[in-house]
């Protein structure tokens, strides 16, 4: 349970002891230790602002002469808003009151054990949830809190009893079986540990921080193949199954700061919880309003829950206070573009680059609209850069290809093609792109049509694709085929018929009438196909609401 660190509490002071007052009305027998207020000068204004009304809140309940109960519940709740601070040496003080006056109440050895956990005092967060645990020993999210730390201090055999018992919690089956491998990791016990972590990731498949321990376990069990595989899917941001723990949502509940709230919105983003993440940056955006990066990640948010007009104007606001932040400028660019404005896109996407010139998404998505509004040339010069960044993307190999077709530099578009078929043998859109050019170049110095034909042709029989259907009817033409060329024609404009593809019907029939006068084609592509109006998937078009 990870909250903000704040490093300056640059002084102590020292308030009158609250219980002993009590203490001396309601004869309550309890000893209680004083809470020291830190110095707020260096926080937030909106944790000072908490604190503020923390303790308000505090002197409130203490005023009117609580019970023992009541009073330790205002000493559970004023600790929890200073761990939620990371402000220790409060919370602990309070959280020690909280505990003498309620001994019976879970919650708060819980929380002192997470608080101790965080600042690294191991010994003393395991006694805390031990004794938490002594109070609800079926409680989940306590026995893996305990399990957790006794396998950070080395006690294994404790903590795999922990994970053990929390196996019969259905709904923290993964987070035990997580558990358990990385005990039977710990112990060398490595079939034992790929056994619960393969278990885990079966019931947690999004669970991509599992693979670096089952990538372990098989490097223990010398199956380089597997940790590697492994390895591969690993990410370090990634997830670890959970559980639903109340007290640690009550407590970041509680968070105030700006810039915890952002960076916790930030690791739900990277888990694909928009949703999550969105309240997040919300809360961050509330604390402080004028956080420009906590308003542009709320925009972020909002674009990929397909909320595009607010996250226009979330990041519009941020930029307006900062104008140098390059991912705020990409992601304006993003939802322009998924509004069909290019121009005011490319603005964005310019900007970006200018901000961040290695900005790759940038550049390829500035060519994408460049490719959109009819600027070829424009667009092969950026895509070359991008092939630069990332020489064996596919994706960047054959938007240059098309994009020096649309220029009319086919020689050029050869090129990159044979290249990029040497890093990629066999790939189907590269070797039905080259047989198409081959086949079709207006110069007769590009044209090779039995290699087009032999490329097609071996596609085409491997895919039935009707594209490549296209290209194969394209080199039979070329190479003289043309009564196969019209049959294949024919049976390629009925496939697209019956497959939604009638946008392409005119160009495949101006193709057929040529083929049935005994003419090849020197056109590869229609000039609308949708291959010259490239949009990466993350700049798809936004579908227009119904009208309220």
């Amino acid at each position: 349970m990870k909250t903000a660190r704040h490093s300056k509490l640059v002084r102590w002071a020292w308030v009158a002891l609250i219980a002993a007052f009590v203490g001396g009305c309601h004869r309550l027998k309890h000893d209680l230790v004083p809470v020291p207020i830190p110095d707020a000068t260096d926080l937030e204004p909106s944790v000072r602002n908490a604190l503020a009304r923390a303790r308000a809140e505090f002197d409130r309940i203490a005023d009117r002469k609580p019970d023992a109960v009541e009073l330790g519940n205002a000493y559970g709740e004023l600790a929890m808003t200073y761990q939620a601070q990371s402000l220790v040496p409060p919370a602990e003080a309070a959280y020690a009151n909280a505990r003498a006056l309620a001994p019976g109440d879970k919650r708060w050895p819980y929380l002192l054990g997470h608080l101790y956990n965080d600042a690294s005092r191991v010994p003393e967060a395991i006694a805390q949830f031990e004794a938490a645990l002594s109070i609800d020993g079926r409680d989940s999210p306590t026995l893996l809190s305990l399990g957790e730390a006794y396998l950070q201090h080395g006690d294994l055999d404790k903590s795999q009893a922990m994970y053990k018992k929390l196996e019969s919690d259905g709904a923290a089956r993964a987070a035990a079986l997580t558990g358990l491998g990385k005990v039977a990791l710990a112990m060398h016990q490595y079939k034992e540990a790929a056994d619960y972590l393969e278990q885990a990731l079966k019931l947690s498949p999004t669970s991509t921080r599992l693979r670096q321990p089952l990538a372990m376990a098989y490097r223990g069990l010398g199956d380089g193949a597997k940790a590697e595989q492994n390895l591969r899917q690993y990410a370090v941001e990634g997830v670890e199954p959970g559980i639903l723990d109340p007290l640690a949502e009550a407590l970041d509940a509680k968070v105030a700061a700006s810039r915890t709230r952002v960076r916790r919105g930030q690791r739900l983003g990277k888990a694909g919880r928009f949703d999550l993440a969105e309240a997040e940056f919300r809360a961050a955006v509330e604390a402080d309003p004028t956080n420009a990066d906590a308003i542009a990640n709320l925009g972020i948010s909002l674009a990929n829950l397909g909320r595009i007009d607010e996250a226009r104007r979330r990041l519009s606001e941020s930029l307006a206070i900062d104008d140098t932040n390059a991912l705020a400028h990409f992601s304006l660019g993003v939802v322009l573009d998924r509004q069909g404005l290019d121009q005011l896109a490319m603005n964005q996407y310019q900007a970006a680059l200018e901000r961040d010139p290695a900005n790759l998404q940038a550049r390829v998505y500035l060519a994408d609209a460049k490719m959109r509004i009819g600027l070829a040339q424009d667009a092969a010069a950026l895509y070359q850069q991008a092939l630069k960044q990332s020489p064996d993307s596919h994706r960047m190999q054959l938007s240059l290809a098309m994009a020096n077709v649309k220029a009319g530099r086919h020689g050029d578009a050869c090129k990159v093609l044979e290249l990029a078929l040497k890093a990629h043998p066999g790939d189907p859109d590269i070797i039905n792109t080259l047989a198409r050019i081959l086949a079709t170049a207006p110069h007769a110095t590009l044209r090779d049509g039995p290699r087009a034909l032999n490329l097609a042709k071996g596609l085409f029989e491997s895919t039935r694709d009707p594209e490549v259907g296209q290209t194969y009817a394209m080199a039979l033409a070329e190479t003289g085929g043309f009564e196969q060329a019209v049959v294949l024609q024919r049976e390629t404009i009925i496939v697209f018929e019956h497959t939604g593809g009638e946008r392409k019907k005119p160009f495949l029939q101006k193709n057929l009438a040529r083929y049935e006068q005994r003419k090849p084609t020197r056109e590869g592509w229609a000039a609308d196909d949708p291959v010259f109006q490239p949009r990466s998937p993350a700049a798809q078009l936004a579908k227009a609401l119904p009208p309220s």
